[in-house]
């Protein structure tokens, strides 16, 4: 009867029980197939020097290495000035980044009527951006003169510095299609794929040994590719968790209310921007998931943690509607810490093994994660999802973007219910969404009226505003507020810089009941 119980992989001691007869397959297919994409024809990155041993003192002082520049950059990323950011952006993302920095400030004047920003913000001139691809590791910035709010936010030019790169390439887009800024060549494309982790795509395979090392490096995995560890405060930090504090509200019945506020959570965000977006007279026709997800956000100084971040929002939806996989997440959502963990017992169980391999291991590091490490969290879970990829066509006909934002409104619409209004307000899931070099979570889909469309996201990125948090609550918002909407929407002149976009849906039914109205 043991037996029976138990399958094992005929070409290695790997085994599993007869009823995980799906991971024994995708371990058979990861390992032991000769045309897997993700098997590496060069000599890996050579390992660094190993790292010394992490001091046991608890009196011995952290160095805090964020004040200096960095040796892990490349000529295509610099390290954002903000001092709680800590995040390598790349250079064609940098203006878009520093505004949403902005964003992050708005606040309303009750005396004027108007919004404004707390603080400048560091911007970058042509001749920076231009001096910065020369000296890629410098961190470094020239101040260059402030634009207003509106100038900044719609602008469509690029920089100079890449308009110049990108003048011979666009010539040649103009030969097959003349409508995108952007170069092809210089689009960014996705540097881990979740392609490489699924085999049964693949016909004809030819069984063969494993290759000796399938290692990443920075390219793929940040500049921690090769951390043993964090550092102790980071490690501290995540620990702790972030900061609760207790407020005073005034309930709809009068009575005073206790209320925990999270560091890093902003509950009641989907239905003002469903508002916003039914206020806006451009917008003819908007969809958005389920209220219950949170915004959460980065905690100060913890750097490129956004794949863990956008998992929690997945996960603070499925808490939140009690959707499928809620008895595995009792209590606050699950830390960094926390996740790490589980995608490692993933590993254990065989699903997406090869991460691993490909990673190093990433408990207790800042190792990059993406699409795959998010769907090994879930499958190994019990909690059903599907993965699809987008990329530019060959011939540049037809780009990543554009197949984007056609599945995500597909995606919504199967869930869309006609009640007179141009807003639809569904029990979907939020969508995790990874482009190259950043993961967001979908929460909405805009179309407007001259035929184009935004994606409503949540970036971990970024802090909610104070003006957005003035709004929270609210349900008979009057006055359309494109300024608080721009942190929420990306756009196409934002998306058609990349490549490739790689979703990750949760496929359960989506729970009933009238969660809009509570």
């Amino acid at each position: 009867m043991a037996n029976q119980e138990v399958l094992e992989c005929p070409l290695c001691p790997f085994s599993v029980n007869q009823a995980d007869n799906y991971v024994l397959q995708l371990h058979f297919e990861q390992q032991h197939t000769t045309d897997s994409p993700f098997r590496l024809e060069n000599d890996p990155e050579p390992l660094p020097p190993p790292l010394p041993a992490r001091p046991s003192s608890e009196r011995t002082k952290h160095v805090d290495t964020s004040e200096t520049p960095s040796e892990d950059e490349d000529e295509n990323t610099v390290l954002c000035p903000e001092p709680d950011c800590g995040e390598l952006v790349l250079l064609t993302d940098y203006s878009d980044h520093i505004d949403l920095h902005e964003a992050e400030t708005l606040s309303f004047d009750e005396a004027t009527g108007k919004y404004h920003h707390n603080h400048q913000r560091h911007r970058l001139s042509s001749a920076d951006m231009h001096d910065m691809q020369a000296l890629p590791h410098s961190n470094h910035h020239a101040g260059a003169p402030k634009q207003s709010f509106l100038e900044q936010n719609f602008n469509t030019q690029l920089p100079g510095a890449l308009r110049r790169q990108d003048e011979g390439a666009r010539k040649l887009k103009k030969k097959t299609r003349g409508r995108s800024d952007t170069n092809v060549s210089e689009k960014s494309t996705l540097a881990r794929s979740i392609l490489s982790f699924n085999p049964f795509a693949r016909q004809n395979k030819i069984v063969k040994p494993p290759a000796s090392s399938i290692r990443l490096g920075r390219a793929e995995l940040g500049p921690h590719a090769w951390e043993d560890r964090m550092p102790r405060w980071l490690h501290d930090q995540l620990a702790a968790g972030p900061k609760i504090t207790v407020v005073n509200k005034i309930g709809r019945d009068g009575r005073l209310i206790k209320q925990e506020c999270v560091q890093n959570e902003t509950p009641g965000v989907i239905p003002i921007l469903a508002q916003l977006s039914a206020l806006d007279r451009s917008v003819r026709e908007a969809y958005y998931c389920h209220p219950s997800t949170l915004h959460i956000g980065k905690t100060p100084k913890e750097g490129g943690f956004c794949g863990y971040r956008n998992i929690q929002m997945l996960i603070s939806y499925i808490q939140g509607a009690r959707a499928q996989g809620a008895d595995d997440f009792p209590g606050r959502t699950p830390g960094i810490l926390r996740l790490q963990d589980l995608i490692e017992r993933a590993w254990d169980k065989g699903i997406n093994e090869i991460g691993r391999a490909q990673t190093g291991g990433i408990r207790d590091t800042r190792k990059y994660i993406g699409t795959p490490e998010a769907q090994a969290l879930f499958l190994s879970t019990q909690i059903d999802c599907g993965v699809e990829m987008f990329s530019d066509s060959p011939d540049g006909l037809v780009e990543a973007h554009e197949q984007l934002l056609l599945a995500v409104e597909r995606y919504f619409q199967q869930a869309a219910v006609d009640d007179g209004s141009n807003v639809h307000k569904t029990l979907l899931p939020p969508i995790y969404l990874q482009q190259p070099g950043h993961s967001l979570t979908i929460v909405g889909f805009e179309r407007r009226r001259d035929g184009t469309c935004n994606l409503m996201i949540f970036d971990p990125m970024y802090y909610t505003s104070p003006a957005m948090h003035r709004l929270i609550g609210r349900k008979n918002i009057r006055t359309s507020r494109p300024e608080v909407l721009y942190a929420y929407r990306r756009v196409p002149k934002q998306l058609r810089k990349h490549a490739a976009f790689e979703i990750l849906m949760l496929t359960a039914h989506p729970p009933l009941f009238p969660a809009w109205d509570v």
